[in-house]
């Protein structure tokens, strides 16, 4: 399962930098990443006349754009996509998925901080993992200095990562449904059983299972 994890702050404060660095960090220790940015207008994905634009234009729902070295994926959607539905799309072909901003999100969040900018955080601490800052703060949060990313990427790696090797997440009719850790256990235990058994499947790393059904 790939670990999300949220890099907050304020506007202006360097989430971007730091988002850069930590890719560039993890890449170096050998992990797959993914990184999404959460913009709160509307973005424009695709230029007008090119033939992508006009089969969205026609009402297509979902337009892929595919060539040898890219993937381009764009959906009309009607709500503003929250972490679990953003990594049920990414699947689970990265090591570690860098969001920024999501400050509601469930995932961990390291809070980027600036003293400029004032003594407040944009998130409750009790919310926050670690904060990047060029200050001491006076909370009972890791802290880390700003320029010192080796350093958060030791702590993503100790304190985060291993809690992310296993989890289970369900989605009926395209909607996330919360569920108990011990039935989370249940079904991730009986389903990567079953798949084992199956011929040519080697160790089950991560496991998605799609079922639609005519008759509902």
């Amino acid at each position: 399962m790939s670990l999300a994890v949220c890099i907050v702050g304020k506007s202006g404060s360097g989430k971007t930098t730091v988002m850069v660095q930590l890719i560039q960090e993890f890449r170096k220790r050998g992990y797959k990443v993914a990184a999404v940015k959460h913009a709160p207008e509307k973005i424009a994905v695709d230029i007008q006349g090119k033939d992508s634009w006009k089969f969205a234009q026609a009402g297509s729902n979902v337009v892929l754009a595919s060539s040898p070295e890219r993937l381009a994926f764009m959906e009309v959607t009607d709500h503003d996509y929250n972490i679990d539905e953003i990594m049920r799309l990414v699947g689970g072909r990265f090591d570690i998925v860098l969001f920024e901003g999501f400050k509601r999100g469930r995932a961990p969040k390291i809070e980027v901080h600036r003293k400029e900018q004032g003594v407040e955080l944009v998130c409750p601490v009790e919310t926050l993992s670690a904060i990047l800052s060029d200050e001491p703060m006076n909370v009972e949060v890791p802290q880390f200095p700003l320029n010192d990313i080796e350093r958060v990427v030791d702590f993503i790696e100790k304190d985060m990562i291993p809690r992310a090797e296993c989890n289970t997440s369900l989605f009926i009719n395209g909607k996330q449904v919360f569920i108990k850790s011990f039935v989370k256990d249940i079904i991730a235990e009986v389903l990567v059983a079953m798949v084992a058994t199956l011929k040519d499947v080697d160790a089950v790393r991560d496991l998605d299972i799609s079922i639609r059904n005519k008759g509902g």
